[in-house]
């Protein structure tokens, strides 16, 4: 690993934040971590010593946009391990999926807000971008590896537009921005240990040191999580090392570092298709560990051209009905710090330089291309190296009392490399490649690019508390970004992929601006105005060099998008609520097409298709009837549609999706909790409904709404004697097992229209699962 940690190219980029935050003060909890206000005045946050805990979805006091956020309690009642992403699903227009009951598999893992898919939205933890978080990730690392989830305090989500100073080049929707826990004030630590379905198991460990003197105060934790597969034979193995300390700078600011390794071996689920489904079922998956029909399945298909056939204990199978196995790899190392420093009295600067570097895998045994001199299958590769450094930062300004400029950026350099390859396979009575094996030696490859991307991004914002009731933001935000590729014409077929070339995506002038009027305490009211642009990935260069040019020459743009929102939100002493709606328009929509007439018969390449008009409303709401006790509901209503059909280069209609419902949108959402905790016993029970959801561009396809219960029990041991601090947990996720379909479109994007063919494209979602968690304090 190269020793470039603290950035030494730095831009001072833009982003002013408004100047109330949507955790619009800070109050200290347990931990030491900043807590949401709202949450504060509501409720302490809690320790396993017995402290009252209180369900609280946070709203976003003061704010100018559309902000909630989820605190740490709900990390801690959900099963250990679980993603943070999977908790979002509460809030109104979050559309989570997955196919397992922890959310972390990342090939099944996917959210999307708004009718945006999680490659439109942006990504943060503590300043850190962490790229669009798809699979493969170019620019990034998924939340599940960055951190464990044990050390993230706090979640907010920005449904509409994320703040100005949102260091993404991918938020055309919103925005996720995480916070991690800060050191404890006092030496402590704490321990878990969980067991659950299908001999589930993780541990978890963290020691805070304390205060070592004058203020310094560190952690260090560590967990491991064997989580066999639900359905099929394999697991998942997930490793978190994480490390902080902070430490004041006198009484004007503060310093923290932070390194966090992570390893994951993630053995993948089965992809599914409408017929596969209805012939197999639900529990359908790789045949691990039966090479005999794996090999005779290639053995068909390679030397008799034989695609279907009957197989013992199997019946009929087609090559696709049944792979042998497939998996991931993924290892990371993330490290950066946070400065924050008053330099005068009204002038303050934020500083976060970080560094990323990753190696990963994704492998398929594949029965179309045989092992030269060996099996009749071999093993598909996509590696990826990421190695990126960056700095953010921001320097603010009070002009005058309630007026604040702040200025800021973000410069990233990542060199990423990719690769499509095959790895051989021995003709032995077992697969020469074990599962969560890193495969090395490739016998052939379809591609191997190398990647530089830099990215610039500025803003500008002025927040004004005009008087005590009214405040008004306004700014601006520039990005540019610019990837440069480089093939190996050694480790490349070159009459079908390879190429050289250069995509800049750049807009120096997208503008936000909002308001926040508070007639009375319990009341106020807010609008805002954002535009944004999603930048080019590295998608477009994966192709010939002809097409490339091809896509050059047509004048590709990115993707854009503008926002309108407004709303109310209310504050009394026993409910907090918000209702708000929104319009939006997405525009420059990517989408691939050929550049000729049918007849003529032209390749695909990338081509701007139209746009998408989302109008919806959303409701959320939290009422404490009496002490220890929340009740708390949401509801959102999403119309989602494509303005256009999508056209050839000879006018042809290709996909007919004008006035169709954008895919894997739901238009309605709710969700309703229940959550009990007097400091002892704790409860929770949670139903999430989504409705239909269509699987192709032009609706020929769709999947039936579904209704998922959760429930948690648990009881904590009060006193300070060896059992005091003493926690025992219950988890029960999808508790009346209901069969439903998950993740759409895992496989590299959505079907144009339904036919009867061996095309997977969508994952089914996991039965019910029981956990039990043992925690102590200390």
């Amino acid at each position: 690993m190269r020793s470039r940690i603290l950035v030494t190219s730095s831009v001072m980029a833009v982003a002013f934040a408004t100047a109330t935050p949507s955790y619009a003060a800070a109050a200290e909890t347990a931990d030491g971590e900043a807590a949401p206000k709202a949450a504060a005045q509501r409720a302490a946050s809690s320790d396993a010593a017995g402290k009252t805990v209180e369900e609280i979805v946070v709203i976003g006091r003061g704010e100018t946009r559309q902000v909630q956020g989820l605190t740490q309690e709900d990390i801690a009642v959900s099963p250990p391990g679980t993603s943070p992403l999977a908790l979002l699903d509460k809030l109104p227009s979050v559309n989570f999926q997955s196919a397992t009951p922890f959310g972390s598999n990342e090939w099944s893992t996917r959210i999307s807000v708004r009718g945006f898919t999680q490659n439109q939205l942006g990504f943060v933890l503590d300043g850190v971008p962490l790229g669009d978080m798809s699979y493969g990730n170019f620019n990034g690392l998924h939340i599940s590896r960055a951190i464990s989830s044990n050390n993230i305090a706090r979640t907010e989500l920005s449904q509409g537009a994320g703040a100005l100073s949102t260091p993404s080049s991918s938020n055309l929707g919103g925005t996720i921005e995480f916070f991690s826990r800060d050191p404890a004030d006092e030496i402590g630590g704490d321990v878990s240990a969980t067991y659950g379905s299908n001999d589930a198991w993780r541990l978890f460990g963290r020691v805070d040191t304390g205060d070592l003197g004058g203020g310094v105060k560190a952690y260090f934790s560590g967990d491991y999580a064997q989580t066999p597969k639900w359905k099929g034979k394999g697991a998942q193995h997930a490793l978190h090392v994480n490390g902080k300390v902070k430490a004041p700078l006198g009484t004007d600011g503060s310093i923290s570092a932070f390194v966090n390794y992570s390893y994951l071996a993630d053995d993948d689920y089965v992809d599914m298709w409408p017929g596969l489904l209805e012939r197999k079922g639900y529990n359908w998956n790789y045949l691990r560990y039966d090479w005999d029909t794996a090999t005779a399945i290639a053995d068909n298909y390679q030397e008799r051209g034989i695609y279907e056939a009957d197989y013992p204990g199997y019946g009929t199978l087609t090559g696709d009905d049944a792979y042998y196995d497939g998996y991931g790899l993924r290892r990371d190392i993330l490290m950066g710090a946070n400065l924050e420093y008053d330099l005068t009295d009204k002038l303050s600067v934020e500083l976060t330089p970080y560094y990323h570097r990753n190696r990963g895998i994704g492998t398929w045994w594949t029965f179309y291309t045989p092992t030269p001199g060996g099996a009749n299958l071999s093993v598909r590769g996509t590696e990826y190296w990421i190695d990126r450094e960056g700095l953010t930062g921001s320097l603010s300004y009070d002009l005058f009392s309630g007026n604040t400029l702040e200025v800021g950026g973000w410069y990233e350099h990542n060199d990423y490399k990719q690769a499509r390859d095959y790895f051989g396979l021995r003709d032995t009575d077992h697969s020469s490649i074990h599962p969560r094996e890193w495969p090395d030696h490739p016998f052939a490859y379809d591609y191997y690019y190398d990647f530089n991307i830099n990215t610039y991004q500025y803003y500008v914002q002025d927040s004004w508390q005009v008087t005590d009731a009214l405040k008004v933001t306004g700014g601006w935000k520039g990005i540019d970004v610019d990837i440069v590729s480089r093939y190996d014409p050694e480790r490349t077929n070159v009459d079908t992929w390879g190429t050289n070339g250069e995509l800049e995506a750049e807009d120096m002038f997208l503008p936000q601006v909002g308001l926040n009027y508070r007639p009375i305490d319990a009341l106020e009211v807010f609008a805002s105005y954002s535009e944004n642009m999603r930048a080019f990935t590295t998608g477009p260069f994966i192709t010939s060099p002809d097409q490339f040019a091809a896509l050059k020459a047509s004048d590709l743009k990115p993707e854009t998008s503008w926002t309108a929102e407004g709303g109310v939100r209310v504050h009394l002493p026993r409910f907090d609520g918000s209702l708000a709606a929104y319009h939006v328009k997405f525009d420059d929509r990517l989408f691939s097409v050929s550049p000729c007439t049918a007849i003529q018969s032209c390749p695909s390449i990338l081509d701007n298709v139209g746009s998408v008009t989302t109008n919806g409303i959303e409701a959320t709401g939290t009422y404490r009837p009496v002490r220890h006790l929340s009740l708390y509901a949401s509801y959102s209503y999403s119309h989602a549609e494509y303005d256009d059909d999508v056209l050839n280069g000879g006018g042809e209609v290709v996909v007919a999706s004008a006035g169709k419902a954008v895919v894997d949108q739901p238009r309605h959402q709710a969700n309703a909790e229940i959550a009990y905790d007097d400091g002892a016993l704790f409860a929770r029970a949670k139903a999430n409904y989504q409705s239909k959801r269509y699987a192709t561009y032009e609706n020929d396809l769709s999947f039936d709404g579904r209704t998922l219960v959760d429930l948690t029990l648990g009881y904590r041991l009060k006193g300070d004697g060896m059992l005091g601090g003493t926690e025992i947990q219950l988890n029960v996720t999808n508790l009346t097992d209901e069969e439903y379909v998950a993740t759409i479109g895992e496989t590299g994007g959505y079907l144009t229209s339904y036919s009867e063919g061996d095309y997977q494209y969508f994952l089914v979602g996991p039965p019910r699962q029981v956990f039990v968690t043992l925690k102590k304090s200390f």
